[in-house]
């Protein structure tokens, strides 16, 4: 048992130094000589718990993917059931008090690149954005019991990409952390015109299939 857990002691240290690694010099810069400084280890220590770079990444983005959940699961049990669909849109414009976004979305936005080239990645990258916006669509049917079902779909998947689209820029591109609330904004004025909108017209299409 000892032994797993230093395992896991390990594996951490390791992702906590390629989430810094990214952070300051770009996916471009990734290499297990250069994990291996970031984190004081060395380069045969880190080979033992990764085989190759993939599956270094791939592992990566489970251990940021975790670190959101803990932060939101810890902010769910603070809020209680009324207040749950305002701290998750809050949360994921980095604008729920108590609960910071993790500083580390470059790192993301630089998993989506390399995705590119790689289908487990990506399969791994949608699936986590496939839960978050299954988890939005529930939340604003909770919230919003006007809403039919293929409304609560579309506003997720919208929510999910200006979310994506507005931390990549922030994150790649430099602009203002404090866009959050400009684009939060944006979301309630949506949200509102689906409860206005009396048309029936939806989307019969599944707005989380890769397929569409």
């Amino acid at each position: 048992m000892v032994k797993g857990n230093q395992t896991q002691e390990k594996k951490i240290e390791i992702m906590r130094a390629a989430t810094s690694l990214i952070k300051k010099r770009g996916l471009q810069a990734l290499s297990f000589e250069a994990v291996a400084n970031e984190s004081g280890l060395s380069r045969q220590l880190v080979r033992y718990y990764f085989t190759d770079l993939d599956a270094l990444i791939f592992e990566l983005c489970t251990f940021l993917g975790n670190r959101y959940r803990d932060i939101l699961v810890t902010g769910i049990v603070d809020v209680g059931q009324v207040e749950r669909l305002k701290f998750f849109l809050d949360f994921f414009f980095d604008l729920a008090d108590q609960h910071p976004m993790p500083d580390d979305l470059e790192v993301y936005d630089s998993l989506l690149a390399y995705a590119v080239g790689s289908e487990e990645l990506k399969e791994r990258l949608c699936d986590q954005y496939k839960t978050l916006g299954q988890v939005i669509a529930h939340e604003l049917a909770i919230a919003h019991p006007e809403l039919d079902g293929h409304g609560c779909e579309e506003l997720s998947f919208l929510f999910v990409s200006m979310m994506h689209a507005h931390w990549s820029f922030v994150a790649s591109l430099g602009h203002s952390r404090d866009h959050g609330r400009l684009t939060r904004r944006a979301i309630d004025r949506l949200i509102e015109s689906y409860i206005n909108d009396s048309s029936n017209e939806r989307s019969v299409d599944a707005p989380w299939s890769r397929d569409m």
